[in-house]
């Protein structure tokens, strides 16, 4: 005989009881682990006290010299490194070629004025027969209009005289000021063209800094604010400096280059391009900057925001925020954050509001150090 439905239903009451009763015996899930995060102290980025931008060394008076007209380099008297005096003879082209053209223009010169003189003799002829009747006034027109001509002849010769006089006095290349040679980039028996370059010689004394400083930073300053620069092989000695001037143009679309004079006495020779560490003043105005990385997009209106993490209950804020020029991998901040507090650096797009969070710390461990 089959046993009913409702029998075996009863009989297995207790089994199915048992089963509840072992299943609220599991234990609960565990909460949700607090998502590591990198934190990150709002700050400037730039300009900060103890930042360093490097700097390179120039003098104010430098010249690339080359001769005004082409030719043959018929002798170089100097080299890398020796000391010149303003006129002194650097360098001289073939001069041969130059002095024909002096002669050939001084022989212009003379053609011209003896024309000049034979059309004034004809003029002054046509100009006495005109007042006697004996030449008419087209005749007397033609010669005073030969004699002009012959005047701008002779002005155009005298021209030429003097600009080959000119070419001359210019094969001979001359030192624009007192200093030294730096460079030497051509060779004698060359042959160089109007204006390439021969060498390069700078003054000595007045050395200036140049440096490129982000936008941001750059905009706060003004001319004669003092800096400091230092050697990297003598930190300990500051070297003074005043700033010059900044450029209006915006290099990259994020720095400005800076020039600054140096203050230093003769006993600290600066040399041209060498390489120093700029430290702007302490207390110099600065601007708050974050990382890119920070920025999410509000789902409201689009505009960026960020985490600021919440000591008190170690959780994070959403917060609008106003930046400005971007730097890098970093953007100004105008409004919406104060110096000093903490930020989701890297990773908010992953994040809520109030979300708990657990400052990120890089575990690391010394070599043939186990750790515990």
């Amino acid at each position: 005989m089959k046993p009913s439905p409702a029998i075996v239903v009863f009989l297995c009451l207790p089994l199915v009881a048992a089963s509840l009763s072992a299943c609220s015996r599991d234990p609960a899930p565990p909460p949700d682990t607090p998502r590591a995060v990198k934190l990150e102290a709002v700050g400037s980025s730039d300009g900060t006290d103890g930042s360093r931008f490097v700097a390179q060394v120039r003098q104010a008076q430098r010249a690339e010299l080359g001769f005004e007209g082409g030719g043959r380099i018929a002798s170089i008297e100097v080299d890398v490194g020796d000391r010149v005096r303003q006129g002194q003879i650097l360098a001289r082209l073939d001069p041969q070629p130059t002095r024909l053209h002096v002669e050939q223009a001084d022989a212009n010169v003379a053609s011209a004025s003896a024309d000049l003189r034979q059309q004034q003799t004809q003029l002054a002829q046509q100009q006495a027969m005109f007042e006697d009747g004996a030449a008419s006034s087209t005749s007397l027109t033609a010669a005073k209009t030969a004699f002009a001509s012959a005047q701008a002849r002779l002005r155009s010769a005298q021209a030429d005289l003097a600009l080959a006089r000119r070419g001359l006095r210019q094969a001979e290349l001359r030192a624009p000021f007192d200093g030294s040679v730096v460079a030497r980039l051509q060779q004698p028996d060359a042959n160089v063209a109007a204006g390439q370059p021969v060498l390069q010689v700078e003054g000595q004394g007045h050395a200036q800094l140049t440096v490129a400083l982000p936008a941001s930073l750059a905009s706060a300053l003004r001319p004669g604010q003092a800096a400091s620069a230092y050697r990297a092989d003598a930190p300990e000695r500051a070297l003074p400096l005043q700033l010059r001037s900044v450029s209006d143009r915006l290099d990259g679309g994020a720095t400005v280059q800076a020039l600054f004079e140096s203050g230093a006495d003769d006993a600290v020779r600066l040399r041209s391009g060498e390489n120093l560490l700029l430290a702007l003043p302490r207390g110099a105005p600065r601007s708050l900057s974050v990382p890119l990385s920070a920025l999410v997009p509000s789902m409201a209106n689009g505009k960026p925001m960020v985490f600021v993490y919440q000591d008190s209950n170690a959780s994070v804020r959403r917060r609008q925020i106003v930046t400005g020029n971007a730097e890098g991998d970093r953007v100004q901040v105008r409004q919406g954050l104060r110096a000093g507090e903490r930020i989701v650096a890297a990773g908010a797009a992953f994040l809520s509001d109030g979300q708990t969070v657990v400052p990120f710390r890089p575990a690391t461990r010394l070599s043939g150090t186990a750790s515990p």
